[in-house]
């Protein structure tokens, strides 16, 4: 099945404001991963939705490492601001887990940098989901 590129684009910032508002507010994944299930917050979500965001959800952490390696010796984790610490864990997810091509995915992920913080540089999103590898398991 092809999916269309206004859903996915919807499903990529549904899954970036997910992780946001875990980031954000601190919460326990499971805990967001509950209302995903509960459907809070989330208006027509389909199943395949919904088992996407949990999936993106569960590897946020696994994302977490992957990315920390690649964020610079000038930048730490806790200094990125929270918005771009979600737009990279979901990035992650989506060049490891999903058939998206990486140019797309990075483009995407860009775009919404610019909408969300216009005054970032979204090279750095670009230099750093540039270096991560699809290890899509099987």
């Amino acid at each position: 099945m092809t999916l269309s590129v206004s859903f996915l684009k919807k499903r990529r910032r549904m899954s970036i404001q997910m992780i946001y508002r875990a980031l954000i507010l601190d919460e326990n994944i499971d805990r967001v991963k509950q209302d995903v299930l509960d459907g809070f917050q989330l208006q027509n979500i389909d199943d395949k939705t919904s088992e996407y965001l949990l999936n993106n959800l569960d590897y946020c952490e696994k994302a977490y490492f992957i990315i920390k390696p690649f964020i610079g010796k000038t930048w730490s984790w806790d200094r990125l601001p929270k918005m771009i610490q979600a737009i990279l864990l979901n990035g992650v997810y989506e060049i490891s887990e999903t058939d998206i091509p990486k140019p797309v995915i990075i483009n995407e992920s860009i775009e919404l940098v610019r909408e969300f913080l216009p005054n970032w540089n979204p090279t750095f999103i670009n230099a750093v989901l540039d270096q991560i590898n699809p290890i899509k398991e099987g």
